[in-house]
């Protein structure tokens, strides 16, 4: 795998979970992500951080590498898994 180059500073986002998995064409999903916050009213709410339109390939891919990087912090005793 090649260096990834990042020209500007990308800030980092906060995600807490997977909010809507839409299809948008044949082959092409719109995944969006959410992180919690409080509302006025006290209760929780949902706020969505951030979207992607990605292919079904790079959607399992994603899924499989979260899924190998939880389990590893899991096998590890680790409170928190980095994304790398």
């Amino acid at each position: 795998m090649s260096e990834m180059v990042e020209p500007v500073v990308i800030l980092d986002t906060f995600v807490q979970g997977v909010g809507r998995v839409e299809e948008i064409a044949a082959n092409l999903f719109r995944v969006s992500y959410y992180a919690n916050q409080r509302a006025y009213d006290g209760s929780q709410e949902r706020v969505c951080v951030a979207k992607f339109i990605v292919t079904a390939d790079t959607m399992v891919a994603m899924a499989n590498a979260t899924g190998a990087r939880e389990a590893a912090r899991r096998l590890m005793g680790e409170s928190h898994s980095p994304m790398n």
